[in-house]
């Protein structure tokens, strides 16, 4: 009996699909094109050779890709203290922000006139330094706030407050034991007094990163950092995490900040670029490799 070339390269597709399944990373609402991530082992096979005699053995050749995750090169310690295990590049993007008050218990402000708020980030307990200050209409999720490579063990912490009134509100952090601002995985449920999927209250920035079941749905190397920076009763329906949301995602590889792989915005090995950038802005990082893996 002969299998034919046609007959082999079919059960290896087969064999090859049948370990692809995949999920879209949430995204912005309106995002038509969304990542793909496998969530299970996937990879290719090839017999040699493609056609054999009965009682002819082929060689079979495979090579698998495993899923990273976040556990793999970081460790997250509650409520959001992310220590990296391994050298990696972090990125960080916004996803929104709508500090609001409580029934106007907490300021004058109403749910669509939040006010400004601040986001913050602090390296190996260094001084918090500033990602993002404005309001939900100076959010573009598209763009990195912050692209850089971290060594390991390098502890990593973020924080955010808001203008109450002529004053800051208080500064919330990871660091804080009162739970203001967490770091989730995806397949972790927001800590909220009720689910948070099902309120009707919900932020439309937040929406797509939860699940049908309220779990937090971001791709297998990121984490949602959730602020909640207008209330701390933890009992209160207003306690619900969505004043400021970020979103840090861990890669081996440099990540495009969405205007050019420098973090001055202007990237040389841009196509089209003139004479050095975008719009033929010459790129102050032109001598600097900013793609070193």
């Amino acid at each position: 009996m002969k299998t034919s070339q046609w007959a082999a390269t079919t059960a290896a597709v087969i064999t090859m699909c049948s370990l692809v399944p995949t999920r879209s990373l949430a995204g912005s609402e309106g995002n038509s094109s969304l990542s793909r991530i496998p969530v299970t082992p996937v990879g290719a096979m090839s017999a040699y050779p493609t056609v054999v005699q009965t009682g002819t053995k082929p060689t079979l050749t495979w090579n698998i890709l495993y899923p990273s995750k976040v556990s793999d090169v970081a460790v997250i310690n509650p409520p959001g203290t992310i220590t990296l295990t391994e050298n990696v590049f972090v990125c960080v993007q916004p996803v929104g922000t709508g500090v609001s008050g409580c029934d106007g218990s907490n300021g004058s402000w109403k749910s669509n006139d939040s006010p400004p708020s601040d986001a913050r980030m602090s390296i190996n307990g260094g001084s918090f330094f500033q990602l993002f200050y404005g309001t939900q209409e100076d959010i573009d999720p598209a763009y990195a706030l912050y692209i850089k490579k971290h060594q390991k063990n390098t502890n990593l912490d973020f924080g955010g407050r808001f203008v109450n009134g002529s004053n800051w509100s208080e500064f919330y952090t990871t660091k804080s034991s009162n739970l203001q601002v967490i770091a989730l995985v995806d397949g972790e449920t927001p800590p909220t007094h009720s689910p948070l999927h099902t309120s009707p209250n919900l932020k439309g920035y937040l929406k797509p990163y939860l699940d049908a079941s309220g779990k937090v749905n971001v791709g297998p190397m990121s984490i949602l950092i959730l602020m909640e920076l207008a209330s701390n009763d933890h009992a209160s329906k207003c306690f619900d995490y969505q004043d400021q949301v970020l979103v840090v995602t861990l890669s081996t590889n440099h990540p495009n900040n969405g205007h050019g792989n420098n973090l001055d915005g202007v990237d040389v090995s841009n196509p089209g670029g003139g004479s050095g950038g975008p719009n033929g802005v010459v790129d102050p990082s032109g001598g600097v490799d900013d793609e070193i893996r």
